[in-house]
């Protein structure tokens, strides 16, 4: 069974929220079994086991239960990365329902999201998957960073309400804050609701073709996603980092707990190894260099640690088919 992963902003916004409460981020990750180096590269993945010992971490380590409302209304459109560009840049209400049904995934994949209906209203119906361990202060502060984005994207407000599967808590006002007197609990599904009314009015800020295009870079993305197991995701995240001083075998190794040997089994299982890994990464790198950032041959041969530019522009060929210089002018 695939494991189920997160995108690696998601707990950074976690650890940013605490850290303004004093809780020690050193705990929290030893307490989840994370290590800082996977959370160094944002769009990386880490798995949801440990992002769900993470919260209850948090919970236990904060004393808050609500710690969830308080990582959504802190969390930035960057912490969902292209995800929340795309809502940021919607057309519709209607449009930013149906990105968050398609690309949740870049999210979360432990978990589905669905619409439903009910009269008057539209609904998000968030499901964890089989055998996904989903924390209620997670799903706490995706409702909530939904709800604030929605809130400020639409002034008058769309949300109708909020059902949420957690029990009814001792103190439910931070919950009556953040989504409003109609939230309610212990129903049977987790679901924000929104007002079916007006749904495909434009809204203020919405821009059509800004969206399409983040629309695009959302469908590679989760291209990519479907493709990738999550560790190989997670190491490319690790070596987009250091790019012209790539980490070891072994650093690699302990970034995600594992032994050399347990790492190197793992990856020919999934069809790849660590030579593999770099090989990718240096193609990766020198596209950017090239054509991004207009860097030289040379420095980019130099860079990538090449001996030189000539033996670069072969390994380049193999890559590309092309020469580094058509690669640019193309």
């Amino acid at each position: 069974m695939t494991t189920a992963t997160t995108v690696a902003a998601w707990p950074l916004a976690l650890l940013d929220t605490l850290a303004e409460a004093g809780v020690d981020a050193p705990a929290l990750l030893q307490e989840a079994g994370l290590r800082e180096t996977a959370l160094a590269d944002p769009g990386g993945r880490v798995p949801v086991t440990a992002m769900s010992r993470l919260w209850a971490a948090a919970e236990r380590l904060s004393g808050d239960p609500a710690v969830g409302l308080r990582v959504g209304a802190r969390a930035q459109p960057m912490h969902l990365r292209i995800l929340g560009l795309l809502v940021q840049t919607a057309p519709t209400l209607d449009r930013v329902l149906d990105l968050v049904v398609r690309f949740q995934a870049l999210i979360s994949t432990s978990v589905t999201v669905t619409r439903v209906h009910r009269p008057g209203a539209v609904g998000l119906a968030i499901q964890a998957r089989p055998g996904a361990p989903v924390h209620p202060c997670a799903l706490d502060a995706f409702a909530a960073v939904h709800v604030r984005h929605l809130r400020r994207l639409a002034p008058r407000g769309r949300i109708a309400g909020v059902d949420l599967r957690r029990p009814a808590p001792v103190d439910a006002a931070p919950w009556r804050a953040t989504f409003g007197e109609s939230v309610r609990f212990e129903r049977a599904l987790d679901v924000i609701w929104h007002h079916g009314e007006g749904l495909r009015d434009p809204l203020p800020l919405g821009d059509a073709d800004l969206c399409r295009q983040h629309e695009a870079l959302a469908e590679q993305a989760l291209a990519e996603l479907d493709r990738a197991p999550p560790l190989i995701q997670t190491l490319r995240g690790l070596l987009r980092v250091r790019p012209d001083a790539p980490p070891s075998l072994a650093e690699l190794a302990r970034a995600v707990n594992l032994s050399e040997r347990s790492l190197r089994r793992r990856l020919v299982a999934a069809g790849s190894g660590y030579r593999k890994l770099i090989e990718e990464q240096r193609a990766e790198q020198a596209a950017v260099w090239l054509r991004q950032e207009g860097l030289p041959v040379a420095e980019v041969a130099r860079r990538l640690g090449f001996s030189d530019a000539s033996n670069f522009g072969k390994a380049f060929k193999r890559w590309y088919g092309v020469a580094p210089d058509h690669f640019r002018r193309s």
